[in-house]
């Protein structure tokens, strides 16, 4: 086997450790030092090679899909952190953060509002009204939320700064 033949096949071999590493992680850098080659290397390989350059945008379509299942598990299923006391760890608590849900929302409804449409015959514009509409809602109640934490957190200093 010719020295060419031997390099290809080792430079396809590090190529496909690199694209399943950025479907995993979204990152270049990352994903060259995994495959044990240099960052210009690989795009040096994206320019060059249009096929290479495909799975490359695969690969980076997969990572912000998995990226998207991870954040759509944290607005549904909420963080757990944990809550120290005079430094030990005495509880813990199931954090929510809904402005996430809200971001993957509104990337979405559109096409949440199409497939409704087509699979129930809506009209689509009473769908989107009806999205806008539940948005809104939450939006407030978001907003009302932040309100109370800041009035609670205005008190406490009002409070301290009474002592």
């Amino acid at each position: 086997m010719a020295k060419s033949e031997i390099r290809g096949i080792y430079d396809d071999r590090r190529k496909l450790k690199f694209l399943k590493e950025l479907a995993i992680s979204s990152h270049v850098k990352n994903s060259a030092t995994a495959a044990s080659v240099s960052v210009s290397t690989v795009y040096l390989w994206r320019e060059r090679d249009p096929e290479f350059y495909q799975q490359w945008m695969r690969s980076l379509a997969a990572g912000y899909e998995l990226l998207e299942v991870d954040m759509l598990e944290r607005a549904r299923h909420g963080v757990e952190k944990p809550v120290f006391h005079e430094g030990k760890e005495v509880a813990r608590v199931r954090h929510y953060n809904d402005g996430i849900g809200v971001k993957l929302l509104l990337a979405h409804r559109h096409m949440v509002a199409m497939t409704r449409a087509a699979e129930e015959d809506i009209n689509p514009e009473q769908v989107r009204a009806s999205l806008d509409r539940k948005l809104a809602d939450m939006h407030e109640k978001l907003l009302k939320r932040e309100a109370l934490a800041e009035r609670g957190r205005a008190g406490s200093t009002a409070f301290d700064n009474d002592e």
